[in-house]
């Protein structure tokens, strides 16, 4: 299955208890599904695997990726980055 989703990508999901709520894909697995964080509900450490069907892309940002995937940033600091990028798209 090929995904139309890439690593770094922000995105908003459409389904679930978490609907509306905007992530960033972390990764992707072998079977499609993607894993998600935002920082503050789904952190580092409790990663949420989600069907790509199930989410919008909004954009990509290698930026917010960066500063996922460094050893040293906290959940807060990539929630507070996705909520950064939010608030330019709205502007």
């Amino acid at each position: 299955m090929i995904s139309e989703f890439k690593v770094g990508d922000i995105v908003k999901s459409l389904k679930g208890h978490d609907k509306d709520h905007v992530f960033l894909v972390l990764t992707i697995d072998k079977n499609g599904y993607l894993a998600i964080i935002d920082g503050r509900l789904r952190k580092r450490k409790n990663i949420k695997k989600k069907n790509p069907k199930h989410l919008l892309k909004i954009a990509h940002d290698d930026e917010i990726l960066n500063k996922a995937n460094s050893p040293i940033a906290t959940d807060t600091e990539i929630y507070n980055a996705i909520k950064k990028y939010q608030s330019n798209v709205k502007e």
